[in-house]
């Protein structure tokens, strides 16, 4: 059983006697994204049976076998983690078709699930996972046959461009890329014809698809009732037959869709790109040409690549899709509703792009292709409102949000219901609304702009991603943020920034949990896995968990993938963001000795007289070894923390440099002796024998086994300072080879 996590009046994260915790830990595991068998990566080429909508799938053993549960959890645990975001797919519930439940993947999960509980002292919260939509449209997460409901013919896909797959680039005799699929080109498919129209029916399909009537339903509330009722029945299946999960505490929650995203909504004009678009690369069509392409119409169309300062214009390329169409015929079709029992409604016409059926665009023997409407999706219908991010946000979104979060209250009052709105934007406006109960939580997502683009981390300077987002800057160059330490302090800004105006549009009471926040590992073309110098990808990653720990900020980075390797990566369109991979288990094992004490807690006492207490450690024997081979940019990822603070939270730093952490807390009165703040304190950059620990009041205790000290405090303003006495002998002129320190 672990404590039960409450969410205090201003906000944070506390436990039953209303100590201030901290929720940490990682996403497990991307491997969810592809089917178990076939096993199906984006790597791997497209066959006849791809887009087969009569195609057998499952999940079963994703994100690895039962047996396996153990090795990884404990893995995660020694680095200090007691959360886990874990996410599945709508696919990996509902892949059949609509209405059929693949139940005895629900029941493996579980068992996952259960076995998570047996190991103890990890807390999780469900991910209902997608990108881009689906695997099929480039991403993860809808099952096939939601692309055949909107009268899509995903075969059509290539030859149109209405979506690119890395599957697209490989070798079907090699097995290898060929040519290389561009570093984040994936993420352009929310740009293209398949995801921006299944996301745009999705939030809006009443008012701009009216014709789009599937089974008496339009085709918005079809998908929105499909998808909410997947994801309802799995909950409700993990409740009922493993109630102990939430009982002792082990399922804290639920997270609405992954990184939702707008569609065609918020274009000002469909025949243009528009200005404010930050990602371009490749073919960049503007929503207009996507919809001629689409219907097979060859089309010229600018190409884009990305610079520091913004996308830069290349040249332009004819897309020729020679007459292939990403619409499903009236034969195709007739065929496939027959397959999903579905009846349309009389006005949607079969072999046409569902846009010009709704007048936004025309064909006409005298001009050709001609836009009709080019703000149809940026006017809110009948009315002079203009749809802007926020408009979406408040009322396209947050319909589904209220929605779902009804279904999901039938289920579960007690548990956290995780509002994520789409990535870097503003949450909806819901302060003071009964919308928001004791037991929600805002989810954010952050990625550094420069660092993902590039892979690579540049000490001399970077962006400010957060500005650059809001429109803040005429020109990216006003964004430079320049030197290390400036950097550091703007990502560390701009997590605060995403804090405050979470607290200002849902309420002070409301808790930040960063569910998604990481950096790739494949940076420098991959130098690390030649070398063996994770130098980049350590400073990166302090420079996170710098960011994160100056706001006690929960957190679960992206990610662990059980399936990792430096070829493939997380086996997903070249992303590499595991913290572990199973070709870094061969290198030098890093041992970490603990110190047994005598079977004793370490513990040392002041005077009462004296206010700053100090202690330094001086035993360095030990019985127990933690193995992290396979962990990846240790000494950035493995931190101190406060796992639980009697007071609250003030400010925290942790100076890899010098293996030094400092804490500054206002404590609370201590009722008896067990009220204690306590601190994950990891042997790897505190080895006990070389560790001197100073603090304004009280006294301490040691957990070797934990690697947990207790602090014993008084009221007040406190501070402890934790500092490695051998560091500068530790770390040298440079960095240690990673994966090779003994202690």
């Amino acid at each position: 059983m672990v404590e039960k996590v409450h969410i205090s009046p201003d906000g944070e994260f506390i436990d039953s006697n209303k100590n201030q915790i901290q929720l940490r830990g990682v996403n497990l595991d991307p491997t969810i994204k592809f089917p178990s068998s076939p096993e199906y990566t984006s790597h791997d080429p497209v066959n006849k049976e791809f887009f087969n909508p009569k195609a057998k799938v499952n999940y079963i053993n994703h994100p690895f076998t039962v047996d396996d549960v153990e090795e990884h959890i404990q893995r995660l645990k020694s680095l200090g983690y007691n959360t886990i975001r874990y996410p599945f797919t709508w696919e990996s519930l509902e892949h059949d078709g609509p209405g059929i439940y693949d139940f005895e993947f629900m029941d493996f999960t579980i068992s996952v699930l259960k076995k998570i509980r047996q190991i103890g002292g990890i807390r999780i919260y469900l991910d209902p996972h997608q990108d881009v939509w689906s695997r099929f449209t480039g991403g993860s997460g809808a099952p096939l046959w939601t692309l055949y409901s909107a009268g899509f013919n995903p075969e059509g896909f290539q030859a149109t461009e209405a979506a690119i797959l890395q599957n697209y680039y490989i070798d079907s005799s090699t097995g290898e890329e060929k040519p290389q699929y561009p570093k984040m080109l994936w993420p352009t498919n929310y740009f293209r014809l398949a995801a921006q129209t299944m996301f745009t029916l999705f939030f809006g399909g009443r008012e701009f698809a009216p014709k789009c009537i599937i089974n008496g339903k339009n085709i918005q509330d079809y998908l929105q009732q499909s998808f909410c009722d997947a994801v309802m029945i799995f909950y409700a299946r993990i409740l009922k037959n493993a109630p102990e999960l939430f009982e002792e505490n082990y399922i804290i929650g639920l997270e609405t869709m992954n990184e939702p995203n707008n569609g065609y909504f918020i274009d000002p004009d469909l025949s243009q790109i528009p200005k404010d678009r930050k990602l371009k690369r490749g073919t960049t069509p503007t929503a207009f040409q996507c919809f001629k392409l689409g219907e097979g119409i060859a089309t010229v169309v600018d190409t884009y690549d990305i610079s520091v300062f913004g996308p830069r214009k290349t040249g332009v390329q004819t897309v020729d899709p020679k007459g292939k169409s990403a619409w499903l015929s009236q034969l195709e079709r007739n065929k496939i509703d027959e397959q999903f029992k579905w009846k349309r409604g009389e006005e949607w016409e079969a072999g046409k792009c569902i846009w010009r059926q709704h007048g936004v665009w025309e064909i006409t023997d005298t001009q050709g292709p001609k836009i009709v409407k080019p703000q149809y999706f940026y006017r809110v219908p009948g009315q002079k409102d203009i749809i802007d991010m926020r408009y979406f946000v408040n009322h396209y979104f947050l319909e589904h949000y209220l929605s779902y979060r009804e279904e999901f209250r039938k289920l579960d009052q007690s548990s956290f219901l995780f509002l994520q709105p789409p990535t870097l934007q503003e949450p909806p406006n819901l302060a003071g609304t009964n919308y928001i109960d004791k037991k929600t939580v805002y989810a954010c997502h952050f990625y550094d702009g420069m660092s993902l683009m590039f892979k690579t981390w540049n000490r001399t300077y970077n962006v400010d991603t957060f500005g650059i987002m809001r429109g803040r800057y005429k020109n990216p160059i006003f964004s430079i943020v320049l030197g290390e330490a400036n950097i550091r302090k703007s990502i560390r800004n701009q997590l605060l920034e995403m804090k405050q105006e979470g607290k200002r549009l849902l309420g002070s009471s409301v808790p930040v949990f960063f569910t998604e926040i990481g950096m790739p590992f494949d940076m420098d073309d991959k130098k690390a896995y030649k070398d063996g110098n994770f130098a980049s990808q350590t400073s990166a990653m302090d420079a996170l968990g710098f960011a994160l720990e100056g706001s006690n900020l929960s957190f679960s980075l992206w990610c662990y993938c059980s399936h990792n390797d430096h070829k493939w990566g997380d086996y997903w369109n070249n992303e590499d963001f595991s913290i572990w991979s199973k070709d870094d288990l061969n290198s030098l094992p890093v041992l970490v000795h603990l110190k047994p004490n005598d079977g004793k807690e370490f513990k040392t006492r002041s005077a009462p007289i004296i206010s700053s207490n100090e202690s330094t450690t001086n035993n360095k024997s030990a019985v127990k070894t933690l193995d992290y081979s396979g962990i990846r940019a240790l000494k950035g990822i493995l931190r101190p923390y406060p796992v639980k603070i009697h007071g609250v939270f003030e400010s925290a730093d942790f100076d890899l440099s010098q293996r030094s952490y400092n804490l500054k807390i206002k404590g609370r009165p201590n009722n008896d002796e067990s009220h204690a703040s306590l601190l994950f304190l990891p042997k790897y950059h505190f080895p006990l024998g070389d560790v001197h620990i100073k603090a304004s009041s009280g006294q301490f205790q040691y957990d070797p086994q934990q690697q947990v000290l207790k602090w014993f405090h008084e009221p007040g303003h406190q501070y402890i300072t934790i500092s490695n006495l051998g560091s500068e002998q530790l770390l040298g002129n440079g960095e240690e080879p990673e994966g090779c320190a003994l202690m």
